[in-house]
């Protein structure tokens, strides 16, 4: 005799199979998604980069216009994938649409006299470099701003900012950080800077030959170009960029170290035409080193200790 639980079930027989075989692809699916996709990102060893002089490193150039930046990472052609961030301050609703500056006032920036009040807001562009063809070095411009159907409006007052790296090798995901400052040199007067202070390229042309050069910038690097034999960088390693390389003219290069280096430590410059190091002279005082030096350029302090 069939019992009424029976006759349910062989009523519902149908549907009941039907819910365990979508579970089943689910369950399976889900295990095959994590893993062929969920174990590239569960188990990466994610490592910050401050510095290696044989990884790869960052150099940026400003646009002629300076509502851009050219992104140039060297040493790249074993990583996997490569994205970056580039964050930076620019003056409160103030945008260029063409070769037209125009400022906008939201309600935040207008005082109950009416008066436009003056600030800054943070901004962001975030971004991947396309690693399909294993490439030695990579370029990629950045805008300060956004483009849509020829028509861009660019963010202005932009200065210091900082560029996070995020490169991926097999398993291993290498974090970069790169604090930039860009100038006008005829605005700075001549003194250009590193954005923590401890890196200037003083110039002493005049105001109107400085304002031919635009803008320029410069950047701590994570990596460097090859060293020469048995030497050792002293402190932080920075890259001065104008648009056009003969633009700067020669200059006083200032590094300031947390230490006092000894007496063997050098100022060198790397000359990208003789794809070499150059040691430039250099006077010491205390944990300041001078020279002088011509065009932009990647700078250091070596040493052979």
């Amino acid at each position: 005799m069939i019992t009424k639980f029976t006759a349910t079930f062989i009523k519902n027989k149908t549907t009941i199979l039907l819910i365990f075989f979508l579970s089943l692809v689910l369950v399976l699916a889900y295990f095959g998604y994590q893993k062929f996709f969920g174990n590239k990102t569960a188990n990466l060893q994610e490592i910050d980069l401050t510095f290696d002089p044989n990884g790869p490193y960052a150099i940026l150039s400003p646009r002629r216009d300076g509502n851009a930046l050219l992104l140039n990472l060297k040493r790249t052609s074993s990583y996997d994938e490569i994205t970056y961030e580039l964050s930076y301050t620019s003056k409160v609703d103030e945008t260029t649409e063409g070769d037209t500056t125009k400022l906008r006032p939201s309600k935040k920036s207008v005082t109950d006299e009416g008066e436009v009040q003056t600030g800054s807001i943070d901004r962001g562009v975030v971004g991947t470099i396309d690693t399909k063809q294993k490439s030695q070095e990579y370029e990629q411009e950045i805008l300060f701003g956004t483009c849509s159907k020829n028509v861009c409006k660019y963010d202005k007052g932009v200065e210091n900012g900082t560029l996070a790296l995020k490169i991926r090798k097999g398993q291993k995901l290498y974090k970069m950080i790169t604090q930039w400052h860009l100038q006008k040199p005829d605005v700075a007067l001549g003194k250009l800077s590193s954005g923590d202070g401890h890196f200037e390229f003083n110039m002493n042309s005049n105001r109107e030959d400085l304002a031919q050069i635009g803008f320029s910038i410069i950047n701590d690097l994570t990596g460097v170009p090859k060293l020469p034999d048995k030497a050792q960088v002293l402190g932080k390693v920075y890259a001065l960029n104008s648009p056009l390389l003969r633009d700067l003219p020669e200059g006083n290069v200032i590094f300031e170290l947390a230490q006092n280096p000894g007496n063997d430590a050098k100022i060198a410059k790397f000359v990208e035409s003789k794809n070499s190091w150059e040691e430039l002279e250099t006077k010491i005082e205390g944990n300041k080193l001078t020279c002088k030096s011509t065009g932009p350029g990647i700078f250091a302090v070596l040493t052979n200790h």
